[in-house]
């Protein structure tokens, strides 16, 4: 009984001291993994991401319109940075809904201001409240997120501090024929509260101007 009891306390000791032992280790080990990081205060260093390295198209314009084979696309990325990769993926997605509504809102303009180029058309108030109109009322129709890309960052506050955080890229499309029926139903419901005659007419010559270019 007493030699089997000593047995269990000498068992007992030895799985302590291994503990003890394995703890200080891992103690160690931390303390020397944060003393072998080295870097200036800002500095940021990429320490994993998605691909091998960034896609090309991460680095394309926010907002543009692009052909691919004989159809139109409207194209929208997003770049977001946050502590926590979910987070950030949710807001990204969120940024490219924003983002294609303000780009169509300007491509609304860019294309009434090309159709009126070249004719003898004067730009009115009126004109301008009606672009307005339309630029507001075109909704976002068919957009799809198509690809992402992250990446994981450490970030250095100090020599020896730094934190982490993500950086979400998203890009998404959206047919453009889905855009021009929005913009020309638009334009359509405009029309019908003008009551200027000579001004629908200027207006109609122009929205048949724009489908022209549309089909170019």
């Amino acid at each position: 009984m007493k030699r089997s009891r000593k047995v269990k306390i000498g068992v007992f000791f030895i799985l302590l001291t291994v503990i003890l032992v394995a703890s200080s280790c891992a103690k160690r080990s931390l303390i020397m993994e944060e003393s072998e990081k080295r870097g200036k205060p800002g500095e940021e260093i990429i320490v994993q991401r998605s691909d091998k390295q960034a896609p090309r198209w991460v680095f394309d314009p926010e907002f543009q319109v692009e052909k691919e084979k004989r159809e139109k696309f409207i194209v929208v990325l997003s770049d977001i940075q946050h502590k926590e990769r979910r987070a950030a993926e949710r807001i990204a997605e969120g940024e490219l809904r924003k983002r294609i509504a303000e780009g169509i809102k300007t491509l609304v303009n860019s294309q009434f201001q090309e159709a009126l180029a070249g004719t003898e058309t004067s730009f009115t108030q009126s004109f301008e409240s009606y672009v307005a109109t339309v630029a507001d009322n075109v909704p976002v129709v068919g957009l799809i997120v198509t690809d992402t890309y992250w990446e994981k960052i450490q970030k250095f506050k100090t020599r020896k501090e730094f934190e982490y955080f993500f950086r979400i890229v998203k890009r998404a499309k959206m047919p453009y024929e889905n855009y021009i029926q929005s913009r020309d139903k638009a334009w359509s419901d405009v029309l019908q509260n003008v009551q200027n005659e000579r001004e629908r007419a200027q207006l109609e010559n122009l929205i048949t101007e724009m489908k022209r270019r549309d089909e170019v």
